[in-house]
């Protein structure tokens, strides 16, 4: 989606949220779902829906247990300049790469591990060639739902609404499936032989503080891509700073 609009690549800004809840709210943000939801209206697409899936961890075939061992991995990432950078700052070289070219790649030894998500990782048997995940709960995973502009245009309007209002209602709705998806996907992961390794809390804030800068670095490329990222910040100021429900 970056190659359509640059601006599909913030919500993968890492350390933008800290949690799955938190996620959902920045997502429902009316100022984020407005940005969001708009963009590629230009290149045929009009965005329905919007939610964080969970948040990406990083499989590899020998165990990263401190941030050390991140130094010289080769590692797939998202197409993002976002993940690029964050990753280049702890020592990697990263691939960005399809999902479906991931799992021959660690097999054939082209890359050391991939950022993904737990869901690939249980649901396409990651462990039987990469046994270890580090939890580090970086960057997010939100996903668009995106329609063909030219025939949501030709619709009637009040089915048009139809769409945007139950676009909108199942990209909250989504909140507790989405919650239960990740939880089973780390138990089957884990009974299929898999080790889920945790950072120690002091490196895990470390690792944090590394990556906080990075989203506003690489915003500066542009006055659209800066102007983006401040909404979605404040979003998640705004999300990290309401009640829990």
């Amino acid at each position: 989606m970056v190659g359509i609009d640059p601006r599909f690549e913030l919500m993968a800004a890492p350390g933008l949220v800290g949690s799955l809840a938190q996620g959902q709210k920045v997502a429902q943000d009316p100022a984020v779902s407005r940005l969001m939801l708009s963009l590629g209206a230009d290149k045929g697409l009009h965005g329905v829906g919007l939610f964080m899936s969970e948040p990406s961890d990083v499989v590899t075939k020998t165990p990263i247990r401190k941030l050390a061992d991140f130094k010289g991995k080769k590692l797939r990432i998202f197409a993002s300049q976002f993940q690029s950078v964050a990753f280049e700052r702890l020592g990697v070289t990263p691939v960005a790469m399809s999902l479906g070219d991931v799992l021959p790649a660690i097999q054939q030894g082209a890359i050391d591990g991939a950022v993904t998500g737990m869901g690939p990782i249980a649901h396409m048997h990651f462990v039987d060639a990469a046994k270890y995940v580090t939890m580090t709960n970086q960057p997010s995973i939100f996903l668009i739902v995106e329609v063909n502009k030219k025939w949501y245009e030709s619709l009637p309007k009040d089915l048009q609404s139809i769409i945007d209002k139950d676009g909108a209602a199942q990209s909250a709705a989504i909140a507790p499936t989405a919650a239960s998806f990740r939880a089973k996907a780390e138990q089957s992961y884990a009974a299929s032989g898999g080790e889920e390794i945790k950072l120690a809390p002091d490196e895990q804030a470390t690792l944090l503080r590394i990556l906080s800068s990075v989203g506003a670095d690489v915003s500066k490329a542009s006055t659209q891509l800066a102007e983006g990222y401040k909404i979605v910040t404040d979003a998640a100021a705004r999300a990290a700073a309401a009640p829990s429900q």
